[in-house]
């Protein structure tokens, strides 16, 4: 059996990599421009001992470590720049549709979005969806716990509020019914099948910080070209601000309400695992009834009563949390998943 600690690392691992994969891949397209135009080694000499000089050299001396990426002329190695640009041109995208190598995976609201919106069902799109929807079947709503970048953010809203709460300010906890977030996903494909133009992916946390990510790390760099230097935060727009609006009401009023009542992308990733055969299960001869899986679980849910239904997300706190060895990923017969409620009550 794997350790509730070891699982806690590995997803916190998996996170942190999402997010500087999200800060790696525009920079590695800067470093695609200037290679392809043979400038990176005048822009890492021009701009030495700054971030974007930093930035380049680093992925210049990981790249040409590869096999492939470097060639013999006049009696020393030189960078091989087709082999350099074949392995910058690996990595691209980010949460929202990715490439890896020759592995292309799209988030599943994208792709329902953009069959609504497109009304047609392309071959390259089921390819991109393949993995994706597989993964959720069978494990369920693990995008949101692993991979989701807004997930790791929220997380540490969480140890915000257990701050405030140290501070003795005591944030609220305003509670909405889970359904919410169905019927928004319902009219968002409804609009964008009307209109035939995506409106969801405007409105993801998960696309909106991407695209805000991407923005800041090509405004250092285009700063950095006219000979400025140091963090600009002067190219990020709108969705910056209505991301700092989510984190204060999940500080303040409603712990992981986005997730809980509100994401799009959450909501068809619970219809998609509904039946997933692996799943957190309960052993209630081994339970004692302390409740601090309840406290622990992000999700307002109650393993305690093997009460997690669609909406778990596989985090495994509530493993992290139970001293009596009571909770432990289990495969199931997902037809036995159909008789449980599969929308839990709020527990916390």
């Amino acid at each position: 059996m794997v350790r509730p600690s070891t699982i806690h690392v590995l997803r916190r691992s998996t996170q942190v990599l999402v997010l500087a994969s999200m800060l790696l891949v525009p920079a590695l397209a800067r470093y695609q421009n200037y290679l392809a135009a043979r400038e990176v080694d005048r822009m890492i000499e021009r701009w030495e001992g700054t971030l974007p000089g930093a930035t380049l050299r680093g992925i210049d001396e990981v790249i040409r470590r590869l096999p492939g990426t470097e060639r013999e002329r006049a009696g020393r190695l030189q960078r091989d720049r087709t082999g350099a640009l074949a392995y910058a041109q690996q990595l691209r995208g980010g949460p929202w549709s990715i490439e890896i190598g020759s592995i292309s995976m799209t988030d599943p609201l994208a792709g329902a979005e953009s069959i609504a919106a497109s009304k047609r069902v392309r071959r390259v799109l089921l390819v991109g969806l393949l993995l994706p929807v597989v993964a959720t079947v069978v494990l369920g709503r693990v995008f949101c716990a692993w991979i989701c970048p807004m997930g790791f953010i929220f997380e540490c809203t969480d140890k915000l509020r257990r701050v405030l709460r140290w501070l003795e300010i005591r944030p609220r906890n305003v509670r909405a019914s889970r359904t919410l977030k169905y019927g928004l996903l319902a009219a968002g494909l409804l609009v964008a099948f009307v209109l035939s133009t995506a409106v969801l992916g405007h409105v993801y946390p998960p696309a909106m910080l991407g695209r805000e990510l991407h923005a800041l790390v090509f405004a250092i760099f285009d700063r950095a070209e006219i000979g400025r230097r140091g963090l600009w935060i002067g190219g990020l727009g709108w969705a910056t601000a209505a991301l700092a609006l989510i984190v204060l009401v999940e500080v303040s009023v409603s712990r992981r309400w986005w997730c809980r009542y509100v994401c799009p992308g959450g909501a068809l990733y619970s219809l998609l695992g509904a039946a997933r055969p692996v799943r957190v299960t309960l052993r209630a001869d081994a339970c004692t009834q302390c409740a601090r899986c309840v406290r622990a679980c992000p999700m307002g849910l109650n393993p305690m009563l093997d009460q997690m239904g669609m909406e778990c997300d596989s985090c495994g706190e509530c493993l992290a949390s139970c001293q009596d060895d009571a909770l432990g990923y289990e495969l199931r017969n997902p037809l036995a998943a159909l008789g449980r409620p599969v929308i839990p009550r709020e527990q916390a």
